[in-house]
């Protein structure tokens, strides 16, 4: 069967590499050509985009390859479980924010991940409801957090925080930092299912936590504690025996960029200690008639 792809635009973007592509995207524009202008009449309506774009300088023939932007040492995977460019049909899916319609058919967005002249073939809005699986799962990636520099898993932590909050404001740069020390406390991957948060007072800080760790109270990975037992200016996490108190200082930065590059113990105290480990039924949900 034939197929025909016709570009309704093209990008244009600072970065002209790939290997100049941050993890996060970059800021830049997507140019719709003329002649599908009215294809955008509404675009403006949505906070969020998908672009479907064909990655022109792509390595059609490669099959398996690495995460090499993390680290060239990794296990090798089949192209169709990594997001990476090189791949048989070299089509990238992308999530942007849009930030605003110049000219009626020039849309500047961030978080882009595509280098200057990839071709546009489609645009679909993003729809929380249909396209957001919040208790989809995926590998370990302890790993791969392990070689990973101190600035690319941070990047990452904010970006998975502000997608679920929506914005990056002080307490969930703060919670992005707890976060860090919990990585480095109890080890591994904060998706894992042995891990179990318990938020303290601060909503900004409790939404940052549960869009990193995935935690819903559903999966009994989102606990709430009563009176005493409740964390007033902190947060508890939990994997498996162990458990990390965080107390918040009482004068912390205000900006979260000085959030973000302070030192730690600015921001809180963290007590690791053992704690008896919780039996969970294997499937948390109760079934109805």
């Amino acid at each position: 069967m034939g197929m025909e792809l016709v570009p309704v635009g093209v990008v244009h973007s600072s970065v002209r590499s790939g290997h100049e592509m941050p993890v996060q995207g970059v800021t830049g524009e997507v140019e719709i050509y003329p002649e599908y202008v009215n294809a955008l009449r509404s675009i403006g309506q949505n906070s969020h985009l998908i672009l479907l774009c064909w990655m022109h300088e792509a390595d059609r023939t490669v099959l398996t390859a690495v995460a090499r932007k993390v680290a060239s040492d990794l296990p090798e995977k089949g192209v169709f479980s990594l997001r990476s460019p090189p791949r048989p049909n070299p089509i990238s899916l992308s999530v942007v924010r849009l930030l605003g319609v110049r000219e009626e058919r020039f849309l500047e967005v961030e978080s882009l991940d595509l280098i200057d002249g990839t071709p546009v073939l489609d645009i679909k809005p993003y729809q929380t409801g249909w396209d957001c699986i919040f208790s989809a799962t995926g590998h370990d990636r302890s790993e791969k957090i392990q070689k990973m520099g101190t600035e690319a898993y941070r990047e990452g932590l904010v970006r998975e925080a502000v997608n679920y909050h929506g914005m990056l404001c002080p307490g969930v740069a703060v919670g992005v930092r707890i976060a860090e020390a919990a990585t480095r406390m109890l080890g591994g991957d904060l998706r894992n299912p042995a891990l179990s948060v318990v938020p303290g007072n601060d909503p900004c800080i409790a939404d940052a936590l549960i869009g990193i760790t995935g935690a819903r109270p559903g999966d009994h990975r989102l606990l709430f504690m009563q009176g005493d037992k409740a964390p007033k200016n902190g947060c508890l996490i939990r994997k498996g025996d162990r458990e990390v108190a965080f107390l918040l200082r009482a004068d912390i930065p205000r900006t979260p960029e000085e959030i973000l590059s302070c030192d730690e113990a600015v921001l809180f105290a963290a007590d690791l200690h053992d704690t008896e480990e919780r039996k969970l039924p294997a499937h948390p949900c109760v079934r109805y008639p």
